[in-house]
């Protein structure tokens, strides 16, 4: 028996037409200033950055405050927009590609959903402006959130995008350019499946009847990693399946896959990637000669270790 350990400009011919035209487009671009309304972003982050191990974590959200003033002698009313302008929505990895991460933001203020999807946020009628007196300060939160579906791969994914803060009509008031990124760890995690049982915390492998031969097993090993890694096993008895605590040995070689393991020092397998992966590798045993060893179950500890490179 073995055990296994997975440990614009507008001109007018007439002068009236001009003088309206004028002070139609001024106030377009100054709606606010017209009430004295003077909106400035004072601070907040430019970089919002999370950390993302899909290992430990199913989801990854984050807040970020954005800080504003009315610096006007009239009340504010502002509700906030993102835009990406000509950018694919998606985080982006560093090494490009075509792959993209999902993610969500949200005004907390008011709980409202301002991911720019479409390229820009969705306007929705109803949303709760932000008022502030003259003078007044203010903080409006956003929540970053992403909740992968698949394995990505190690690195960091990011995309420029511009938070506004509008009139409720839709003329900008302020605007703050934000990098949104996601930092993906080189990790790994193994496991087992097949025929093996667990007890304690530990697979245990039953050989059967041992005979002299090759043995593929009906047990993988498989990986999962965000980028490259190694997997490393030792063996208690150095290659050899022991009878109990006696010196009754039986010599016996183990493949992870095509690789060959060394036992009796300890076998290294190194996987180099950029990118995630999902690999199996079957068991297989070599036993050497059972000729006149004592009848009795014999076994062994396998340890197995997993780390990323």
């Amino acid at each position: 028996m073995s055990r296994i350990r997975i440990s614009a400009l507008m001109t007018a011919a007439a002068a009236a037409a001009a003088t309206l035209l004028g002070a139609a487009s001024a106030q377009a671009q100054t709606s606010a200033q017209t009430d004295g309304c003077r909106l400035i972003i004072e601070s907040g982050a430019d970089n919002w950055t999370m950390r993302y191990d899909p290992f430990q974590q199913d989801a990854v959200v984050q807040e970020f405050d954005v800080a504003v003033v009315n610096q006007g002698p009239g009340p504010c009313a502002a509700v906030s927009r993102v835009e990406l302008r000509g950018e694919q929505f998606g985080l982006a990895h560093e090494a490009g590609g075509a792959q993209r991460m999902a993610y969500a933001l949200v005004d907390e203020r008011g709980g409202t959903d301002v991911t720019p999807r479409a390229g820009q946020s969705a306007r929705r009628v109803g949303v709760r402006p932000l008022n502030l007196a003259p003078g007044e300060r203010g903080l409006v939160r956003f929540s970053f959130t992403a909740a992968p579906s698949e394995t990505l791969s190690a690195g960091l994914y990011s995309q420029n995008a511009f938070i506004s803060l509008e009139t409720p009509e839709g003329q900008t008031l302020a605007e703050k350019p934000v990098t949104l990124s996601i930092e993906v760890p080189s990790a790994a995690v193994m496991g087992l499946k097949g025929e093996f049982r667990r007890t304690g915390g530990t697979a245990t492998i039953d050989l059967g009847e041992l005979t002299q031969g090759v043995r593929p097993l009906r047990t993988t090993l498989y990986v999962l990693s965000t980028a490259g890694y190694s997997v490393s096993v030792s063996s208690e008895n150095r290659g050899r399946l022991r009878q109990g605590a006696s010196e009754w040995y039986v010599p016996y070689a183990l493949a992870l896959g095509d690789r060959d393991m060394d036992l009796g020092r300890g076998g290294r397998l190194d996987v180099v990637s950029r990118r995630a992966r999902l690999d199996d590798y079957p068991l297989t045993i070599s036993v050497g000669s059972v000729a006149g060893k004592r009848a009795g179950d014999y076994s062994d500890i396998l340890t197995f270790t997993v780390a990323a490179l």
